[in-house]
């Protein structure tokens, strides 16, 4: 019966696009439905309308996602011992630089949100568009261990601008140039440089068996990325090869 009496408002007259909540009680009751079939129709409303968000929300970000440049890595994240830059890197507020123009013209807005569960740093990033769909993007990475260069707020910080970094990247399909850690040096400036410390060897050694890497694949990224092994890496290719791993490790919890 209550199907019956919301068929019946079909060939009477016909539906406006998209009507509101108001409308439709003021149509129900003018009609005569019951309480229960009024409930069903603006339920059936909020399904159509979330339908509609959903797709508006996936056409923009197809659409920012084919305008959005490559963000270009322009600062050094440090140097060598030798005075050598070790690598380049995008800070957060240099993409978001870069994209912000896109992402108004899309009609996107986003914010973030830091955890800081056990021993662990999760940035989450939503995004939002103008018409009501969201979605999030989660960064969960291990805190760094400290260095003889970084304190332990050090450390804390620079974890979570990494992975405020890439949840934000994540969230919105941006693409950045050559990986973060890639650092082209010679082999005579890596011996050169600070021995890797044992706390870096170890972390290195956790993140490997989270991934299931064994140690020889760890020694075979070190010979073709750095041309030395394990044991001989220095403090800065250490960092860039957990930075690394970390990403990954955060790809398996996504």
């Amino acid at each position: 019966m209550k199907n019956e009496q919301a068929l019946e408002m079909a060939p009477q007259e016909a539906m406006p696009t998209n009507p509101t909540a108001e409308s439709l009680i003021a149509r129900g009751i003018e009609k005569g439905l019951t309480v229960e079939t009024m409930k069903e129709l603006l339920a059936m409303r909020r399904e159509l309308n979330a339908e509609q968000a959903k797709k508006d929300f996936d056409e923009a970000m197809a659409t920012f996602q084919g305008e959005c440049p490559t963000i270009k890595k322009k600062k050094a994240g440090g140097k060598t011992k030798s005075g050598s830059v070790a690598y380049m890197y995008a800070p957060l507020e240099t993409i978001v630089e870069q994209v912000k123009e896109f992402l108004q013209k899309n009609g996107f807005s986003y914010r973030i949100e830091t955890e800081m569960p056990e021993g662990k740093v999760k940035v989450t990033c939503t995004v939002k568009h103008k018409a009501g769909h969201s979605e999030q993007s989660t960064m969960e990475v291990p805190l760094g261990t400290r260095t003889e260069i970084m304190s332990a707020p050090q450390v804390v910080a620079a974890t979570v601008t990494f992975a405020k970094r890439y949840a934000f990247t994540n969230a919105f399909g941006i693409m950045t140039g050559d990986d973060d850690t890639d650092a082209l040096k010679t082999k005579a400036e890596a011996v050169a440089e600070t021995a890797a410390t044992d706390e870096q060897k170890i972390e290195i050694s956790e993140l490997a068996q989270q991934l299931n890497m064994t140690a020889s694949e760890i020694t075979k990224r070190c010979q073709e990325k750095y041309g030395l092994s394990f044991t001989k890496i220095t403090s800065v290719q250490a960092a860039g090869i957990i930075e690394s791993l970390k990403q990954k490790v955060a790809k398996l919890g996504n």
